[in-house]
Protein backbone atom coordinates (compact mmCIF):
# COMPACT_ATOMS: atom_id res chain seq x y z
CA UNK A 1 0.00 0.00 0.00
CA UNK A 2 1.14 3.66 -0.80
CA UNK A 3 3.17 4.78 2.31
CA UNK A 4 3.33 1.69 4.14
CA UNK A 5 6.21 1.94 7.37
CA UNK A 6 8.11 -1.13 8.21
CA UNK A 7 11.19 -1.56 10.15
CA UNK A 8 14.62 -1.49 8.33
CA UNK A 9 17.13 -4.06 9.10
CA UNK A 10 20.69 -2.83 9.59
CA UNK A 11 21.77 -4.10 6.07
CA UNK A 12 18.21 -2.85 4.75
CA UNK A 13 19.22 0.61 6.28
CA UNK A 14 23.08 0.25 4.79
CA UNK A 15 21.52 -1.02 1.35
CA UNK A 16 19.33 2.77 1.06
CA UNK A 17 21.58 4.82 2.12
CA UNK A 18 24.41 3.42 0.32
CA UNK A 19 22.31 3.14 -2.69
CA UNK A 20 21.48 7.03 -2.52
CA UNK A 21 24.67 8.04 -2.60
CA UNK A 22 25.75 6.35 -5.27
CA UNK A 23 22.45 7.51 -7.57
CA UNK A 24 22.80 11.20 -6.35
CA UNK A 25 26.27 10.63 -7.18
CA UNK A 26 27.28 11.70 -3.98
CA UNK A 27 29.92 8.77 -4.13
CA UNK A 28 31.05 9.37 -7.91
CA UNK A 29 31.54 6.31 -10.70
CA UNK A 30 34.73 5.07 -10.52
CA UNK A 31 35.64 6.14 -6.74
CA UNK A 32 36.62 3.71 -4.16
CA UNK A 33 35.00 2.27 -1.47
CA UNK A 34 36.25 1.78 1.29
CA UNK A 35 34.24 -0.55 4.13
CA UNK A 36 35.73 1.22 7.36
CA UNK A 37 34.56 4.73 5.82
CA UNK A 38 31.38 3.90 5.41
CA UNK A 39 30.98 1.82 8.79
CA UNK A 40 31.94 5.27 10.37
CA UNK A 41 29.66 7.42 8.47
CA UNK A 42 26.31 4.83 8.78
CA UNK A 43 27.42 4.00 12.51
CA UNK A 44 26.95 0.54 10.98
CA UNK A 45 28.60 -2.47 11.72
CA UNK A 46 30.94 -4.68 8.88
CA UNK A 47 28.56 -7.15 7.81
CA UNK A 48 25.59 -4.92 7.40
CA UNK A 49 27.56 -2.55 5.34
CA UNK A 50 28.84 -5.66 3.43
CA UNK A 51 25.51 -6.89 2.86
CA UNK A 52 24.30 -4.04 1.21
CA UNK A 53 27.48 -3.72 -0.79
CA UNK A 54 26.98 -7.17 -2.37
CA UNK A 55 23.21 -6.08 -3.10
CA UNK A 56 24.78 -3.25 -5.17
CA UNK A 57 26.85 -4.93 -6.61
CA UNK A 58 23.76 -7.55 -8.19
CA UNK A 59 22.01 -3.62 -8.88
CA UNK A 60 25.06 -2.77 -11.00
CA UNK A 61 26.24 -0.03 -8.96
CA UNK A 62 29.00 -1.70 -7.43
CA UNK A 63 31.62 -3.39 -8.44
CA UNK A 64 34.14 -5.77 -6.80
CA UNK A 65 37.57 -6.65 -7.30
CA UNK A 66 38.98 -9.27 -5.97
CA UNK A 67 42.25 -7.58 -6.57
CA UNK A 68 41.84 -4.09 -7.05
CA UNK A 69 38.90 -3.31 -3.96
CA UNK A 70 35.43 -2.23 -4.50
CA UNK A 71 34.68 0.73 -6.89
CA UNK A 72 31.19 2.77 -7.38
CA UNK A 73 30.53 1.41 -10.64
CA UNK A 74 31.42 3.44 -13.95
CA UNK A 75 28.85 5.22 -16.34
CA UNK A 76 29.20 4.43 -19.84
CA UNK A 77 26.75 5.66 -23.68
CA UNK A 78 26.59 2.04 -24.04
CA UNK A 79 25.01 0.91 -20.40
CA UNK A 80 22.22 4.14 -21.25
CA UNK A 81 21.71 2.69 -24.56
CA UNK A 82 21.71 -1.05 -22.94
CA UNK A 83 19.02 -0.01 -20.63
CA UNK A 84 17.06 2.46 -22.50
CA UNK A 85 16.17 -1.11 -24.84
CA UNK A 86 15.67 -2.97 -21.39
CA UNK A 87 13.13 -0.14 -20.16
CA UNK A 88 11.42 0.54 -22.98
CA UNK A 89 9.83 -2.82 -22.99
CA UNK A 90 9.29 -3.54 -19.37
CA UNK A 91 8.36 0.24 -18.17
CA UNK A 92 5.11 0.31 -21.01
CA UNK A 93 4.32 -2.87 -19.52
CA UNK A 94 4.44 -1.62 -15.98
CA UNK A 95 1.70 1.71 -17.46
CA UNK A 96 -0.62 -1.41 -19.03
CA UNK A 97 -0.84 -3.13 -16.07
CA UNK A 98 -1.62 -0.47 -14.21
CA UNK A 99 -4.46 0.80 -16.47
CA UNK A 100 -5.77 -2.66 -15.27
CA UNK A 101 -4.86 -2.94 -11.59
CA UNK A 102 -4.60 0.79 -10.11
CA UNK A 103 -6.11 1.21 -6.78
CA UNK A 104 -7.72 4.15 -6.36
CA UNK A 105 -5.77 5.68 -3.60
CA UNK A 106 -2.53 5.19 -6.24
CA UNK A 107 -4.32 7.15 -8.90
CA UNK A 108 -4.59 10.16 -6.38
CA UNK A 109 -1.23 9.95 -5.27
CA UNK A 110 -0.08 9.88 -8.85
CA UNK A 111 -2.32 13.12 -9.21
CA UNK A 112 -0.86 14.69 -6.33
CA UNK A 113 2.70 14.06 -7.50
CA UNK A 114 1.81 15.79 -10.97
CA UNK A 115 0.93 18.50 -9.63
CA UNK A 116 3.98 19.21 -7.68
CA UNK A 117 5.87 18.31 -10.81
CA UNK A 118 3.60 20.91 -12.60
CA UNK A 119 5.14 23.13 -9.79
CA UNK A 120 8.83 22.47 -9.69
CA UNK A 121 8.92 23.23 -13.85
CA UNK A 122 7.42 26.52 -13.62
CA UNK A 123 10.31 27.10 -10.59
CA UNK A 124 12.74 25.87 -12.43
CA UNK A 125 14.02 23.22 -9.85
CA UNK A 126 15.72 20.28 -11.66
CA UNK A 127 16.70 18.37 -8.27
CA UNK A 128 13.10 18.63 -6.62
CA UNK A 129 11.98 17.22 -10.03
CA UNK A 130 13.86 14.47 -10.56
CA UNK A 131 12.48 13.54 -6.74
CA UNK A 132 8.87 13.82 -8.34
CA UNK A 133 9.20 11.91 -11.12
CA UNK A 134 11.61 9.20 -8.98
CA UNK A 135 8.11 9.18 -6.73
CA UNK A 136 5.85 9.12 -9.88
CA UNK A 137 7.53 6.35 -10.87
CA UNK A 138 7.30 4.40 -7.61
CA UNK A 139 3.73 5.11 -7.66
CA UNK A 140 3.49 3.63 -11.31
CA UNK A 141 5.37 0.21 -9.98
CA UNK A 142 3.44 0.24 -7.32
CA UNK A 143 0.21 0.13 -9.25
CA UNK A 144 0.99 -2.26 -11.59
CA UNK A 145 0.97 -4.61 -8.93
CA UNK A 146 3.89 -7.42 -9.97
CA UNK A 147 6.19 -7.45 -7.09
CA UNK A 148 8.99 -9.22 -9.82
CA UNK A 149 8.51 -6.95 -12.46
CA UNK A 150 8.29 -3.44 -9.68
CA UNK A 151 12.04 -4.73 -8.39
CA UNK A 152 13.36 -5.43 -12.41
CA UNK A 153 11.97 -2.03 -12.83
CA UNK A 154 13.41 -0.01 -10.31
CA UNK A 155 16.81 -1.38 -10.70
CA UNK A 156 17.31 -0.11 -14.36
CA UNK A 157 15.33 2.86 -13.35
CA UNK A 158 18.44 3.79 -10.99
CA UNK A 159 20.43 3.31 -13.52
CA UNK A 160 19.11 5.92 -15.71
CA UNK A 161 18.65 8.31 -12.89
CA UNK A 162 22.38 7.92 -12.09
CA UNK A 163 22.57 9.57 -15.39
CA UNK A 164 20.65 12.39 -14.89
CA UNK A 165 22.37 13.55 -10.86
CA UNK A 166 25.60 13.40 -13.57
CA UNK A 167 24.00 16.20 -15.91
CA UNK A 168 21.49 17.89 -13.16
CA UNK A 169 22.50 21.39 -13.61
CA UNK A 170 22.66 21.16 -17.65
CA UNK A 171 18.32 19.32 -17.36
CA UNK A 172 16.19 21.54 -18.55
CA UNK A 173 12.25 20.28 -17.49
CA UNK A 174 11.28 19.57 -21.07
CA UNK A 175 13.99 16.43 -20.81
CA UNK A 176 12.13 14.45 -18.52
CA UNK A 177 8.29 14.72 -20.66
CA UNK A 178 6.49 14.56 -17.10
CA UNK A 179 3.33 15.49 -19.06
CA UNK A 180 3.32 11.29 -20.42
CA UNK A 181 2.28 11.15 -16.95
CA UNK A 182 -0.94 13.35 -17.48
CA UNK A 183 -1.57 10.92 -20.34
CA UNK A 184 -0.55 8.12 -18.41
CA UNK A 185 -3.13 8.74 -15.80
CA UNK A 186 -6.02 9.54 -18.38
CA UNK A 187 -5.46 6.27 -19.87
CA UNK A 188 -6.71 4.85 -16.21
CA UNK A 189 -9.46 6.54 -16.17
CA UNK A 190 -10.35 5.61 -19.22
CA UNK A 191 -9.15 2.05 -19.61
CA UNK A 192 -7.22 2.68 -22.48
CA UNK A 193 -3.69 0.24 -22.23
CA UNK A 194 -2.73 1.70 -25.74
CA UNK A 195 -2.34 4.90 -24.32
CA UNK A 196 -0.64 4.44 -21.45
CA UNK A 197 1.86 2.45 -23.85
CA UNK A 198 2.35 5.10 -25.58
CA UNK A 199 2.65 7.61 -23.41
CA UNK A 200 5.34 5.71 -21.15
CA UNK A 201 7.70 4.97 -24.37
CA UNK A 202 7.73 9.04 -25.01
CA UNK A 203 8.67 9.50 -21.47
CA UNK A 204 11.49 6.99 -21.58
CA UNK A 205 12.52 7.82 -25.43
CA UNK A 206 12.69 11.47 -24.45
CA UNK A 207 15.19 10.80 -21.42
CA UNK A 208 17.49 9.12 -23.88
CA UNK A 209 17.29 11.83 -26.38
CA UNK A 210 18.10 14.48 -23.85
CA UNK A 211 21.42 12.76 -22.22
CA UNK A 212 22.71 12.24 -26.44
CA UNK A 213 22.26 15.73 -26.89
CA UNK A 214 23.38 16.58 -23.38
CA UNK A 215 27.02 14.50 -24.11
Amino acid sequence: MVGEIFALTDAQRAYQQIKERIITTAMQPGAVIQEADLMSELGLGRTPVREALKLLEAENLVVVSPRRGIFVADVALTDLLHVQEIRLELDPLTARLAVQRARPDEVDEMRRLITEAKECECSGDPQALLAIDRQLHAVLREAAHNRLLADECEMLFNLSLRIWYLFIHRLEPQHLAEDAFDEIIEAITTGNVAQADRAMRRHIVSFGDSIKLIL
